[in-house]
């Protein structure tokens, strides 16, 4: 059986990783992942990329809620609210869990210290939460792209800029295989079905099968 580890931690020390140091998830993920069970691989890879998805969006929230920024050996403290606010934002994940989950993750990262100060920050996001994201939809930063990537598009594309950066940010769908020596696709989208998966079969490609959701499979 494998240790349990805090995944909120382990996501936050990757993200600073990427960010500060300019290394790449694809290479960090993988021996992480190894140390967490089967289920948790899946989560802790959506917090990674979904917060680098939308580091630009939680980086305005957290500079809004927070009168400094984390610096020097706090900085992954930075991070590990990044993935909080994630959670809150955009899984299902039930906030007291995403919460005490979070808040336990500065015992991991040897910042128990800061437990108060990250706790603190999420439950004024929460009580704050519809007053800032209306003024974050308000703002340049909701289209989640530098401001100098966006002056170029403007310029380059005057009428399109908006659908390419629309297009940029969305999340791409996870397409399958049926291997069809073992099952047929209508049969293995029935699989799917019998485990709560829903798949859609492409009309051009009779092997290919899109999930709603993506998933480790």
């Amino acid at each position: 059986m494998k240790k349990q580890r805090n995944l909120r931690s382990m996501a936050a020390q990757a993200i600073e990783q990427v960010v500060e140091q300019g290394q790449s998830l694809s290479n960090i993920l993988p021996p992480l992942q190894q140390k967490v069970s089967d289920k948790d691989k899946a989560l802790l890879q959506e917090l990674c990329f979904g917060v680098l998805r939308t580091l630009s969006q939680l980086d305005w929230l957290i500079n809004k809620l927070m009168a400094r920024p984390m610096t020097g050996k706090q900085r992954t403290v930075h991070y590990l609210i990044m993935v909080g606010l994630y959670q809150l934002l955009y899984t299902r994940i039930p906030p007291h869990a995403a919460l005490a989950e979070t808040v336990e993750g500065a015992v991991a990262i040897k910042r128990p210290q800061l437990k108060g100060l990250i706790n603190g920050v999420l439950r004024q996001f929460q009580r704050q939460q519809d007053e800032l994201l209306a003024e974050f939809n308000a703002s340049d930063a909701r289209y989640l792209h530098p401001s100098w990537l966006l002056k170029r598009l403007q310029k380059a594309y005057p009428e399109q800029w908006q659908s390419i950066v629309e297009a940029n940010n969305q999340r791409p769908p996870m397409w399958l295989r049926v291997n069809r020596t073992h099952h047929s696709r209508d049969s293995w989208l029935a699989l799917l079905d019998e485990a709560g998966m829903k798949g859609f079969p492409h009309a051009d490609y009779p092997d290919a099968v899109q999930l709603e959701t993506p998933a480790p499979v």
